[in-house]
């Protein structure tokens, strides 16, 4: 009884010490959680007021909608929180800093272990109080406007303990780096170092595989921290805000809760474990632990000055002589001051000489394994007899907006391609790598149509591995092996969601199609026969295909989340047109020229304004030249002149503008393949309707933007838009 007594009297006392940090944390949760429910809150009554909301059940719901917002997951209060843990955690052990004050607290007849725990047990004790404090003046504010019912309840519910275990793990960190630490600065560094050190490095590493590696995509698989508190918050915190439903917030949450319960306690057990080492005469030092010293120079100054490095790479057009000469000056530079900090004297600039030579080594061998791919990642590629499945994304025919899950929340592209394309028709795709390897920069430049296409390898071991390589969509070799990837049903599976999405249609609300001039609506419960229809037709998809034709037409399929899909028509589409012709809603590509009143064309010359352009940029060694040339010359008449190469022509004339109907395509239509099929980027059109056609053409547009495809231009068009001096 007397050595309980005796714990709750010493965290009173020590809690007598820190009344300034109560307030400071009692005040950073009350006015955040308070004052931004009332704000929120505030914000829907007056959208209520304005009449936002057509019904008694929409206002009630964003009432508890921005309840949520205010007081559940929130990024500001996170970085709050993270921000209190620190403070909390320094501020408590801070008197490590001072001799004095050592010899004093050593001096009372209590155990270590009593005082760290009376210490750790006060911050958490204090941050618990006031984000409860926090909380429950947020939910007062919340219940006054009746904006409170379970739903928020359990959303608040779970981001308090996303807050708390997030909280543990950051004060763990500052308490550990306190422990290492003898000052107030090198305890921030430190604390930094600890919290960033595997965000960094992972970020050091993907710049590095990027700028020498030619197969590596961040596609597919982010190398992503496995144990960074930052990271995980960074990454996820907006996202729960975000997150419709507590279910959805649940799976994404937990596994994270749990993870940092591990991460905080493994923190606290070294933190606790250092505590009990800690030499009395640490008190003041950089580093508590001498032999610690060299080491964790070497572990801070490597990537430090690679990412110098990185940054003079990047920054002179990958210039390697600059990135050698500039992470070997970094590296002396913070080897210098990390020794100037731990002794905290300008003359021990050159001391430990032996830990600078093994950073300046490790520097030079990192920059060695990227330089000569020592390791073999550029020539990596799996034998055919381990790979079990392989996943791919090309530049091409996709529409990366049109991803989403069961949630109807938006995925990428290569999120999409991961969860449904298993190829197991592995070889064209390792024939293609193979290709792409055995071809050297100067090929790859000369391509025709060089376009990237990015590989998940599924082995059999378990493990995964991502390429990318270039092909060339114009090889004749390269066709025939894309034809056999883009035939198979697993590529079709992974590429086009119609293809596996069989649970979201009773959420469409309006289906309609386009041939880029009219929108014509298809009746809803058509869903189920078109897309059957359009499985049906793509059974002729190809490479070849998607490559040469271009689409006739588009559907777009509608959600009640405002979300849409888009499946293009090609003119093959039997079953597809047939059924939109039964619902009178086809209508072919190429317009009638009975019904177009006037089409103009606009030619930028290209040939002339490159030139114009080239010479008025200061960083091209043309400039020079054209300056020298044009002495008399200003710089604003020069610009003038590259503004004004552009001519319109207008035609009104029948003949001519059926002449020119069947050589443009609609802007609207262009091929979700990235616009392979090429557009003459020289020239744009704009299509304008008779005011009196019965054409069904989009009547809340005055014209309309089309393309002439590449090569198609008529003669007559190309003299009347000809420049002239």
């Amino acid at each position: 009884m007397t050595s309980k007594n005796s714990f709750w009297a010493s965290c009173k006392e020590n809690h007598k010490r820190r009344i300034w940090l109560w307030i400071v944390a009692v005040l950073s949760q009350l006015l955040p959680y308070g004052g931004i429910t009332m704000i929120y809150l505030s914000r829907i009554k007056n959208y209520n007021a304005n009449g936002i909301y057509r019904t008694a059940a929409e206002f009630q719901d964003a009432l508890y909608q921005a309840a949520k917002d205010a007081l559940g997951f929130s990024t500001d209060m996170c970085s709050i929180i993270a921000l209190l843990a620190a403070i909390i955690g320094m501020q408590g052990f801070s008197y490590l800093y001072d001799r004095r004050k050592v010899d004093l607290y050593h001096s009372v007849p209590v155990t270590k272990t009593r005082r760290f725990a009376v210490i750790y047990s006060n911050g958490l004790f204090m941050y618990l109080t006031a984000n409860l404090m926090g909380i429950l003046f947020g939910l007062a504010a919340a219940a006054s406007q009746r904006a409170v019912n379970a739903s928020v309840l359990a959303d608040v519910g779970l981001a308090f303990l996303w807050n708390l275990v997030m909280f543990l793990a950051f004060y763990h960190m500052m308490i550990l780096a306190v422990m290492l630490t003898g000052n107030w600065f090198v305890t921030v560094c430190g604390f930094g170092v600890i919290a960033l050190y595997e965000f960094v490095v992972y970020l050091l590493l993907g710049d590095l595989k990027e700028g020498f590696f030619r197969t590596f995509t961040s596609y597919f698989y982010s190398a992503e921290p496995k144990l960074s508190v930052f990271t995980d918050v960074s990454f996820n915190a907006q996202r729960l805000e975000k997150l419709p439903d507590l279910t959805a917030k649940a799976q994404l949450a937990l596994p994270l809760i749990g993870k940092w319960v591990l991460i905080a306690a493994a923190l606290l057990a070294l933190a606790y474990a250092a505590y009990r080492k800690r030499p009395s005469e640490a008190a003041g030092k950089a580093i508590a632990f001498p032999v610690l010293e060299p080491v964790l120079k070497v572990a801070v100054v490597i990537p430090a000055a690679l990412l110098v490095g990185t940054l003079v790479y990047a920054t002179s057009s990958e210039n390697e002589m600059l990135m050698v000469l500039a992470m070997a000056a970094a590296g002396v530079i913070f080897c210098c001051v990390v020794e100037v900090i731990y002794d905290f004297d300008i003359r021990s600039i050159f001391k430990h000489l032996v830990s600078s030579g093994v950073a300046l080594a490790g520097i030079l061998a990192i920059f060695c394994i990227f330089k000569w791919d020592i390791f073999g990642y550029d020539s990596y590629i799996p034998a055919q007899n381990k790979v079990e499945s392989i996943a791919i994304l090309t530049d091409g025919y996709y529409d990366s907006y049109s991803y989403w899950d069961e949630n109807q929340r938006y995925v990428g592209a290569d999120t999409y391609a991961k969860e449904n394309m298993f190829l197991t028709d592995t070889e064209p795709v390792l024939a293609l790598a193979q290709a792409y390897l055995q071809t050297d920069e100067a090929a790859v430049e000369k391509m025709t149509a060089p376009r990237t296409m990015r590989i998940l390898y599924r082995l059999r071991s378990g493990r995964e591995a991502v390429r990318a390589i270039v092909v060339d969509y114009e090889e004749p070799e390269t066709e025939a092996l894309l034809n056999r990837i883009f035939q198979a049903e697993a590529f079709k599976k992974g590429t086009f969601q119609v293809m596996t999405d069989e649970t979201s249609y009773d959420r469409v609300t309006a289906i309609s199609y386009t041939n880029g001039a009219t929108i014509v609506a298809v009746p809803t419960e058509e869903i189920w026969r078109l897309r059957e229809a359009w499985i049906k037709d793509m059974e002729q998809f190809d490479f070849t295909m998607a490559r040469d034709e271009l689409p006739c037409g588009r559907l777009n399929v509608e959600y009640d989340n405002y979300s849409q899909r888009q499946w293009c028509v090609y003119d093959g589409f039997e079953n597809t047109i047939a059924l939109l012709d039964e619902q009178e809603a086809y209508y072919p590509a190429q317009l009638d020229a009975k019904d177009i009143d006037s089409i103009t064309v606009i030619c930028y010359h290209n040939e002339l304004t490159q030139d114009a352009e080239a010479a008025l940029y200061h960083g091209d060694p043309g400039y020079a030249l054209y300056r020298k040339a044009h002495a008399a010359e200003t710089f604003a008449t020069a610009k003038s002149v590259y503004e004004d190469y552009t001519v319109r022509e207008t035609f009104y004339d029948e003949e001519q503008i059926a002449q020119i109907l069947p050589h443009i395509h609609a802007d609207y239509l262009n091929a979700l393949w990235g616009n392979y099929k090429g557009m003459d980027q020289n020239y744009s059109v704009e299509v304008v309707f008779k005011k009196d056609t019965t054409y069904p053409y989009r009547r809340d547009s005055y014209y309309f933007s089309y393309d002439f495809i590449d090569g198609q231009v008529p003669d007559f068009v190309a003299e009347a838009t000809a420049y002239t001096e």
